[in-house]
């Protein structure tokens, strides 16, 4: 049974997923969602915790088997955030996560839903069909 592979540092333990990476000047911060990831006979599902987020701030694209999920908003040109004492997020946040897929996944089936801040991701196994037994007759 395939299962899914997780695209970035997979030897790092589950424990580090919040560590945040800032860009080179400081201005952005990305942060790695929490993710589940569940499977039955028929789909994978992989649950993604984005809370304050609302669906229109988040992207999913699928290419050359990676699925990447993100999400992040930036303020208006003429918009001034508050001053702030301590700020662990912000509008220069955003999050997101690369999962490697297996080659049984049936990409034109992908489905997203997003309620109360999980992101789930159905992503549908591929049908399985028997080797076909051709009948060779003997001359």
């Amino acid at each position: 049974m395939n299962t899914l592979q997780f695209a970035f540092r997979p030897f790092l333990p589950a424990l580090f997923n919040e560590v945040f990476e800032r860009s080179a000047n400081n201005a952005e911060v990305t942060y790695k969602p929490a993710a589940n990831v569940r499977e039955d006979e028929k789909n994978y599902m992989l649950e993604l915790a984005l809370p304050g987020f609302s669906k229109e701030e988040i992207t999913i694209k699928f290419e050359e088997e990676v699925l990447t999920i993100t999400a992040g908003r930036q303020p208006k040109e003429d918009e001034q955030g508050p001053k702030y004492t301590w700020n662990e997020f912000g509008y220069k946040s955003r999050y997101e996560r690369s999962f490697q897929l297996p080659e049984t996944v049936n990409a034109d089936q992908i489905s997203a839903a997003f309620e109360n801040g999980i992101l789930l991701v159905t992503l549908p196994k591929k049908e399985v069909q028997a080797p076909a037994v051709k009948q060779i007759s003997i001359a």
